[in-house]
């Protein structure tokens, strides 16, 4: 989807993506970024952001292993009633880098 970021329409978003710890390590997470990657890309966009949470380590790893990187933007969240620190990461997306 694009951005709801007014500063960067020309940027796709992937907005959220979960996996059932029970799944990590055999290349479903990879399979799915990948695909949404694939997606924003059929879609037009040549360069992506995602918002995530500062407290998990594990997406941190993941995302830049997949080349997400931080940009220095960062914003505070409520949500569910308690506060949420997330950091934004940017990636090109280049159809040959689709996969990890």
């Amino acid at each position: 989807m694009p951005t709801q970021d007014p500063a960067m329409p020309d940027y796709g978003e992937l907005c959220a993506l979960y996996l059932d710890p029970d799944h990590w390590g055999r290349g479903f997470g990879v399979a799915l970024v990948s695909a949404a990657r694939a997606r924003l890309f059929d879609l037009g966009f040549r360069r992506a952001l995602l918002w995530y949470s500062k407290a998990t380590f594990v997406a941190e790893r993941f995302y830049r292993r997949d080349q997400w990187a931080p940009d220095g933007e960062h914003r505070t969240e409520e949500m569910w009633g308690l506060k949420v620190s997330d950091l934004r990461y940017r990636r090109d997306l280049e159809e040959s880098k689709r996969g990890y």
